[in-house]
């Protein structure tokens, strides 16, 4: 499944309705969406303003990869030339979400804390 479909359906939107958004018929949206490669850059900014995410998510397929790897051709083609292989990628993508898990426990576990105290303080008061 596309990115580009993946972002969508979790919005709930329609391939009409992006269609519209980004200025192209649902036809055409609809074979972007299985060919991203083909998305001309104005393209892929508004999908990226649209979905909230940066521009190199929606270029690289949801890995965020520098632009040095990515050539704009005359027409505004966007080529993703990575040399990286899906399942190094999804290794990266593993670990990077693995990293932000661990700083929400952290996170959450000191909001924990600090709300005992608080009910503690509270408590004492009363």
């Amino acid at each position: 499944m596309s990115t580009l479909k993946v972002l969508r359906e979790v919005k709930n939107y329609t391939q009409e309705y992006v269609a519209t958004h980004i200025g192209v018929d649902q036809s055409t949206y609809s074979k972007l969406e299985r060919n991203p490669k083909n998305l001309l850059a104005e393209q892929a900014q508004k999908l990226a303003e649209l979905y909230q995410v940066s521009l190199s998510d929606i270029i690289s397929g949801g890995v965020s990869i520098s632009f040095s790897n990515n050539n704009f051709s005359e027409k505004g083609y966007v080529h993703n030339l990575t040399e990286e292989t899906p399942g190094s990628l999804i290794e990266k993508i593993i670990s990077s979400k693995d990293s932000e898990i661990k700083t929400l426990k952290d996170e959450n576990d000191f909001l924990r804390m600090q709300n005992k105290q608080l009910l503690d303080l509270l408590e004492k008061k009363v």
